[in-house]
């Protein structure tokens, strides 16, 4: 071959390997949010990490957001104005590796502020604390992975065991971590991972945990559901649900309660603490499709004929607060923020309601939102269809920036503070805060209504029997009734959700499960 002509192929080659780098870092960059398009979502990138994805499978399971109250960190501030502050934590490491201390912390903030001020009075040194914020990713192959949230930083990393079954949600609460990946339950450490503790269910078709206090709820295919102690032990309780689960359960923040929804159109809640029980149940005009959400000590479903109904736990008949029509689907969960409610309906149109009455502040077509999952520095921040994350003004719906398409993998909901975590398809997590806000501000959730029942006086499975079908209070078996009113359809008589009480360990399952034969199931059609 000419000399001449071989050169030419290697040049040649040599341009083509170059357009295909220079593509290949544009999709690359594409990927995530880049620093143009945050600052024009009125953001900065906080931090970024590479997650550890499964080979293969569905990837990230879960990324969800954990608030520690129990050791917050301290910090010296002094604001400067013009969004200028100087914080100091108190966890800053001295030169021989010891944390600093607040007092410390307190005297180098004012130091650092009489040097910029060029005086050493007219600030204030003020102690802040602020609680530590984990984020917790679960993937499909029964891998947890726990996130400093404010730095990025990687607590830990403990994988659940191994099978070949994908891995469900996981759910989160002061006893730990909790994963079901294959025919066991796991709980994990929050400090260091360890597992805690690995438990064998008694079916092995599960396909949601809801965790509630010290309680771990578990739904099957057959609309089973069966309660399993965390770091603690019960008499073996069970009850059953129309239809199976869909979409994710959710907890108040508070752990008081715990709601999954159903494919018939039910939300069932349940009691935290110690002893597991069925609280109470909402019936929609329509099935769900996973649009489920919990916030200012109620529940928020979201049905299939585009009606948003927020449900009390304030007594045990699921008081409904208020419901509004949107005149779509609804897919994906609301987002509450204090005393408002973002949704989008399967249009895409985007919502704003106030969550004292449910009534309409704003609405904005042609968004096509799908899904609205934080609010920072006064901006709402949703995602779209082809995969844009769009800010919006919060008080009006006013439309102000867009960021390029990428290949979203994972967005967290955030309820708890003014940060953004966004991750592709490769793994790449991203976070992002308004400019200059160094430290989170959280959200702080409306107050619980005074007078709220406590939860000790719900009814347990473990002390009741199973309503005849006379006595169903939500007359879905057929009855020919409801119960009288004035009646109390769930004391220790007539509990539709109650379960024979074993009489030990060796109880027939049939005495455990009054669901095993169906025919004393209160929700048999």
């Amino acid at each position: 071959m000419p000399l001449r002509f071989t050169r030419r192929l290697a040049l040649l080659s040599l341009l083509c390997s170059a357009v295909c780098s220079v593509g290949w870092l544009t999709a690359t960059a594409r990927a995530q949010v880049s620093s143009v398009d945050a600052s024009q979502l009125g953001l900065e990138i906080a931090w970024k990490t590479q997650l550890q994805l499964p080979k293969v499978g569905r990837g990230i399971t879960t990324s969800s957001l954990w608030v520690d109250n129990t050791a917050p960190r301290k910090y010296a501030v002094v604001e400067l104005g013009e969004g200028r502050t100087i914080e100091v934590s108190a966890d800053e490491l001295d030169s021989k590796g010891v944390p600093i201390g607040i007092e410390v912390a307190k005297q180098m903030a004012g130091e650092r502020a009489a040097r910029l001020l060029g005086k050493n009075d007219g600030f204030e040194v003020i102690e802040s604390s602020i609680p530590k914020i984990y984020l917790v990713v679960a993937t499909s192959d029964g891998l947890i992975q726990n996130y400093d949230a404010e730095t990025g930083r990687l607590l830990w990393s403990r994988p659940c065991g191994v099978s070949t079954a994908p891995a469900q949600s996981a759910a989160l609460s002061p006893s730990g971590v909790s994963l079901i990946h294959g025919r066991h339950l796991y709980l994990l450490d929050w400090e260091s991972g360890k597992q805690l503790q690995r438990q064998e269910l008694k079916y092995g078709s599960s396909i949601a945990l809801a965790v509630c206090g010290r309680v771990a709820y578990i739904t099957d295919f057959r609309g089973r559901l069966e309660a399993y102690g965390l770091g603690i032990t019960f008499r073996p309780w069970t009850s059953q649900i129309a239809g199976r689960d869909v979409g994710r359960p959710v907890t108040l923040a508070d752990q008081s309660y715990c709601a999954i929804a159903s494919t018939e159109g039910y939300v069932y809640t349940m009691v935290g603490g110690d002893k597991p029980g069925m609280w109470t149940r909402y019936e929609a005009s329509s099935p769900f499709n996973g649009s489920l959400a919990a916030g200012n000590h109620a529940f928020y479903a979201g049905s299939s004929d585009g009606v948003l109904a927020k449900v009390s736990v304030d007594d045990q008949f699921g008081s409904l607060n208020w419901d509004f029509t949107t005149g779509e689907s609804l897919t994906a969960p609301p987002l509450v923020i204090n005393d408002r409610v973002y949704l989008a309906n399967e249009s895409g149109t985007l919502h704003c309601l106030d969550d004292a009455n449910g009534s309409s502040l704003w609405s904005e077509v042609g968004l096509r939102v799908v899904q609205p999952f934080a609010v920072a520095g006064g901006k709402l921040y949703c995602s779209t269809v082809a995969g844009r994350i769009i800010a919006v003004d919060a008080e009006s719906g006013r439309f102000i920036a867009g960021s390029q398409p990428m290949p979203l993998a994972a967005l967290v909901i955030n309820q708890s503070s003014d940060r953004l975590y966004v991750a592709d398809t490769a793994g790449r997590m991203q976070c992002l805060r308004p400019w200059q806000s160094t430290l989170p501000r959280l959200v702080e959730p409306l107050k619980k209504i005074e007078g709220a029942p406590s939860q000790e006086v719900a009814p347990t499975a473990t002390e009741t029997t199973p309503a005849a079908a006379d006595q169903d209070p939500f007359n879905v078996s057929g009855g020919a009734a409801a119960s009288p009113a004035g009646s109390n359809p769930f004391d220790s008589a007539s509990d539709p959700f109650g379960t024979v009480a074993p009489t030990g360990d060796d109880t027939p399952e049939a005495a455990v499960d009054p669901f095993g034969t169906g025919a004393s199931d209160p929700f048999s059609p």
